[in-house]
């Protein structure tokens, strides 16, 4: 280190300029005259006295009274641990100074970028322990043993747990070790590596390009709109098309989307089965979550062709509506984001399921069919 260093070094122990310059040459000389100091150092000699007067108050140096002023180093213990403090302080400022880097938004209110996938993870943790309603994830084996315990504690509060699991070498060692049953409703292997994503109660996601490196940047966004194209991305990438590898049968049969909903009941529908539902979700007329319960009448979407085979994804990709007969009125059931229909739906359980209006026979007398 040179000396310009050294002096700098020193001012951020909380010296002044004369006062680090003049200590630099007290060093250098040792037992010196106060106005040979002054010589050999940039502090007037009008000013040498006051400064070495403070230095030795911090404990830097000790005067000696003779016919002239004089001068001496002290041991530098008191020196080194201020500059040791110091440097300690100033890694902690710099530590702390990263982390509040990456805790606010970076562009806007509606999302926010930060530098290390650790801290997404971290705020992805505290999202999902205050989960209400969904999670939809996809992640790493270590990824789901770090985010687990949030994962259960979700599980306990009633909150639908959708996990996709890239099926590395350590999935099943993991999957063993770990009570999957009590962190997810579901869980589906992927064979292809990708992103960490996960979408929360449909208004907040968490993103990194690929889960497998640690070193990159992560996208956290809180707006309904974005987490719902999050959404798309995760059910038609990331779950639609991957294998099942359990599923949660104790607590009903749920849906948590409407889409999913009809592709597996369209072809029963209109087989002349009957399907009565309770329903949660947002109603736009009274501007509140709701919860209702009725028979479905009947099934709208784009291109509804009525073919054999269930609806495919594109086709209700699009405007989506169930029409639910509660009894005293029709009332409709959109998707995410629905702003035509009475409700958007969030959460569907499937309440009976009847066979009727397939004959005569069968219409005076249906027949329920169990439930898994």
């Amino acid at each position: 280190m040179d000396e310009e260093e050294l002096r700098d070094a020193l001012e951020n122990t909380g010296l002044t300029s004369y006062q680090s310059d003049a200590y630099l040459a007290v060093l250098e000389l040792g037992v010196a005259a106060a106005v040979k100091v002054a010589r050999n150092c940039s502090v007037p000699v009008s000013q040498i006295y006051k400064v070495l007067r403070d230095l030795e108050e911090k404990g830097f140096v000790e005067t000696i009274e003779r016919d002239q002023l004089h001068v001496r180093p002290r041991d530098p213990d008191v020196v080194l641990e201020e500059l040791r403090s110091t440097g300690q302080l100033l890694q902690q400022a710099a530590d702390d100074i990263e982390d509040r880097w990456e805790q606010p938004q970076l562009y806007d209110d509606d999302g926010g970028v930060v530098k290390h996938q650790e801290t997404l993870l971290e705020r992805a943790k505290e999202a999902i322990e205050g989960s209400e309603m969904l999670i939809e994830i996809v992640l790493t084996p270590a990824q789901f043993e770090t985010l687990h315990p949030a994962l259960v504690r979700a599980r306990e509060n009633g909150v639908i747990v959708r996990v996709t699991l890239y099926d590395e070498q350590e999935s099943v060692e993991i999957a063993t070790d770990i009570d999957v049953e009590a962190a997810v409703s579901e869980l589906r292997l992927s064979y292809i590596p990708g992103p960490f994503l996960a979408v929360v109660d449909r208004d907040r996601c968490f993103f990194t390009p690929d889960a497998s490196v640690s070193d990159q940047h992560g996208l956290l966004v809180e707006d309904e709109m974005l987490s719902f194209i999050f959404h798309w991305y995760f059910y038609t990438c990331n779950w639609a098309l991957n294998d099942r590898a359990y599923v949660d049968t104790t607590s009903g049969w749920t849906y948590v989307t409407l889409e999913e909903f009809v592709r597996d009941f369209a072809v029963l529908l209109d087989g002349g089965v009957d399907v009565s539902l309770t329903v949660t979700g947002y109603d736009n007329g009274q501007g509140e979550i709701r919860t209702i319960s009725g028979l479905v009448s009947d099934i709208s979407y784009p291109n509804d062709f009525r073919k054999s085979g269930p609806p495919t994804i594109e086709q209700l990709s699009g405007s989506l509506t169930v029409l639910l007969d509660l009894g005293t009125e029709t009332y409709e059931l959109g998707s995410w984001g629905a702003v035509y229909e009475d409700m958007e739906v969030y959460r569907i359980e499937i309440d009976d399921i009847t066979l009727s209006g397939i004959d005569d026979d069968l219409s005076k007398s249906a027949q329920p069919i169990p439930l898994p």
